[in-house]
């Protein structure tokens, strides 16, 4: 008996999050349904910044995205605390949410001028129905109400409390193995604010590159405690694979596209375009550039631009935003090779794939050309993006779980720009839930 109601646990924990009658989704970045493009999620007003933001401040976050299916919908959303384990935290919505449990998304407003037809919806939030009062991680999720709560986004943010000062540096690694291609992160905190009893067991450190999930490092306690003064300094332990510097894609004009494009033609209700091939990088010399450390923003530029002030100077620059007015590209990305990996699939990776290795971004061999090659629907803007293989062990160690790789495509640098987002939570003896009382954002090129 005993045997089958562990079986039973085993079975029920492993099944995916569920609302109250709503679809299963899973505590991820993730789109749900294919009539869904171009999820950006951020501060609002700070196009390329992470979804952090403080407890009982004046910023929000802005979720935007793309119906491509033309008929407005009404789309339902709620937020839902969690642990710093991205399990349902123990506290009950009214002790986390001020105002409604749930709302609409309001904001939407149709396509101008384009090839593609879309609905394009805006939500700002926290807002004067719904707002937070606790710290920790949050889901974002959003469901079509009219049929049956379909799960369609889901998006992870974080409301900080910052109580404790968390600082730290990016270091190159120390083990010897890693020292060309990685990167540490060193941690320290005062925690004089916080009650501390037990502070390895109280207190803990997650480290995200640059927004990714895939290879974040969670779960990281304190090796050293003097007085008020938290360390988090493990050789190897917080080390992350440099990569490169991302490739830019410039789709801003298709009139005249800044990347270099074999072929643009009109496919109806949507323009293609045809890249110029790339090579991979694993074995050439590391270059240092400006990128978007994956991520990407959309806005469309058909003309040359003299005076950038000029282009803002009429009174419809709402309706001309290009949140309505940018079309969609399929996009066709050529990767040289000189042959065919083995035991390996080759993925285009980046924040429009929501740094997940997706089966529709998987590329396809073609001997005729020597290349992988794979299409992407793109909305207009510019874009970050790598070539990603199958997991592999890097200088003989993971990469941190994830399951992508970039030693056969892209190479690991160690003088590589990257981001590292650093979340501090506190869970004091008896506590009932995981709470964030410290960040920093951490830049590998930063001293």
């Amino acid at each position: 008996m005993f045997y089958r109601l562990l079986l039973l646990i085993a079975f029920i924990s492993s099944l995916p999050l569920t609302g109250s009658g709503q679809s299963a989704y899973q505590p991820i970045n993730k789109t749900y349904v294919d009539n869904i493009q171009t999820v950006r999620f951020h501060v609002a007003g700070f196009v390329n910044s992470y979804p952090l933001i403080d407890l009982n401040g004046s910023a929000q976050l802005r979720l935007s995205f793309d119906d491509l299916s033309e008929d407005v919908k009404r789309y339902t959303y709620r937020v839902i605390h969690c642990d710093r384990n991205w399990e349902p935290s123990r506290l009950g919505e009214l002790e986390y949410l001020d105002g409604y449990a749930e709302d609409n998304v309001q904001e939407y407003d149709f396509s101008f001028r384009t090839l593609a037809e879309y609905v394009h919806y805006d939500l700002f939030f926290p807002n004067r129905d719904m707002d937070v009062t606790k710290s920790g991680n949050y889901l974002l999720v959003v469901y079509e109400d009219e049929r049956e709560e379909k799960t369609v986004i889901t998006r992870r943010f974080y409301v900080v409390d910052n109580r404790a000062s968390l600082n730290g540096e990016v270091v190159r690694a120390t083990t010897v193995k890693k020292i060309h291609t990685h990167q540490e992160v060193d941690l320290v905190a005062n925690v004089k604010q916080l009650d501390l009893r037990a502070p390895l067991q109280e207190l803990s450190v997650a480290v995200l590159q640059n927004g990714r999930l895939d290879n974040m490092v969670t779960d990281i306690i304190p090796n050293l405690v003097r007085g008020d003064i938290v360390q988090f300094n493990y050789q190897g332990k917080v080390s992350f694979a440099g990569g490169n510097e991302f490739r830019n894609l410039d789709l801003r004009s298709i009139a005249a596209p800044r990347s270099e494009v074999l072929d643009i033609s009109n496919e109806g209700d949507r323009y293609a375009m045809l890249l110029a091939s790339d090579r991979p990088r694993d074995q050439s010399i590391f270059l240092n550039y400006a990128d978007l450390n994956g991520d990407f923003v959309n806005f469309r530029d058909d003309r040359p631009v003299i005076n950038v002030a000029a282009e803002f100077s009429d009174g419809n620059f709402d309706r001309l935003n290009l949140d309505f007015t940018g079309d969609y590209i399929m996009t066709t990305f050529v990767l040289k090779m000189n042959q065919e990996l083995e035991n390996d699939d080759v993925y285009l990776f980046g924040g429009f794939t929501e740094f997940q290795k997706k089966d529709k971004f998987m590329m396809t061999w073609n001997p005729t050309i020597n290349a992988y090659v794979a299409q992407a629907l793109l909305k207009q803007g510019f874009y970050n993006y790598w070539y990603v293989t199958d997991r592999d062990r890097i200088g003989g160690v993971d990469n941190n779980g994830s399951e992508v790789a970039l030693s056969k495509t892209e190479g690991n640098f160690d003088e590589t720009e990257n981001d590292y987002i650093t979340l501090l939570y506190y869970r004091p003896i008896g506590g009932r839930y995981d709470q964030l009382v410290g960040s920093t954002l951490l830049n590998s090129n930063v001293d």
